[in-house]
């Protein structure tokens, strides 16, 4: 409890059972920035401050609040994938796949670097679909979100053999994320491994650069296990913090002639 007889607004009462699924309030939203990041414009979306979205009439769940990738996030993502995308040849049309969308804020940043290209998004949840749908339509943003799950729908909505396939890997992480042994990207819901092998199965012939989202800490087995997978790979780990420390992305290619080092 704060001085002020407010909770604190930190990770455990944002996914309270009693908070969880409120629409997020501005005062509240800045709240949360400034109890987890000293920062009341913590959570910025969209390219726009809370004060700026939350005017422009976007709204979100109290837990996707925590939840979405945040701006300094999604750029840095999109930057990673802007330069792995320079290594295709000129030309060629690229389409980008989120199959866990929520705000679709990642998905968002990612077009905004790779111009040109359409995304589509899957959101399983009713009410956070509805929300987005109405948040993105403001934004004018080149995506198509479609409500379901993604195992059902991924080869109902899909992109042409002829093009690069971006696909943005960020599942729930529930209970992979220990306090110890840090991410297991193998008990991610659904582990990543499993999405790969779907998306392989829907794309089986086009380049695919799969953008996981990562924990600074990582259960080393799970992360060796994933990377086997591509054929060319690299982990990067931004100075961008969240509520349980720095995230980053683990970059990997198949069918896609990306530079052969690995970090």
């Amino acid at each position: 409890m704060a001085d002020d007889g407010i909770p604190r607004y930190d990770r455990d009462f944002l996914l309270s059972p009693a908070k969880r699924n409120q629409i997020v309030e501005l005062w509240e939203v800045e709240r949360f920035g400034r109890d987890s990041f000293g920062d009341p414009a913590a959570v910025s979306l969209y390219g726009m401050t809370p004060t700026e979205w939350h005017a422009r009439g976007i709204r979100i769940l109290v837990r996707t609040t925590l939840e979405a990738v945040r701006d300094p996030l999604g750029n840095r993502i999109g930057e990673d994938v802007a330069r792995v995308a320079a290594t295709a040849p000129q030309g060629s049309a690229f389409g980008v796949v989120d199959p866990f969308a929520g705000s679709c804020n990642g998905l968002f940043w990612i077009l905004r670097h790779l111009r040109g290209a359409k995304g589509i998004g899957f959101e399983f949840e009713q009410t956070v679909f509805d929300m987005t749908c109405r948040n993105i339509a403001s934004l004018g943003a080149p995506i198509q979100l479609v409500h379901g799950d993604y195992r059902m729908l991924l080869g109902q909505h899909r992109f042409p053999a002829g093009h690069h396939i971006v696909a943005f890997l960020a599942p729930p992480w529930a209970d992979a994320l220990g306090a110890e042994t840090g991410l297991d990207l193998g008990r991610t819901n659904p582990p990543v491994g499993n999405i790969v092998d779907d998306f392989e199965r829907i794309y089986p012939s086009n380049p695919i650069l799969y953008v996981t989202e990562v924990h600074e800490r990582l259960v080393p087995e799970s992360l060796a296990a994933l990377r086997a997978r591509f054929e060319w790979s690299e982990l990067n780990v931004f100075d961008v913090a969240g509520p349980t420390g720095r995230h980053g992305v683990l970059l990997g290619t198949k069918r896609w002639n990306a530079p052969r080092n690995q970090a």
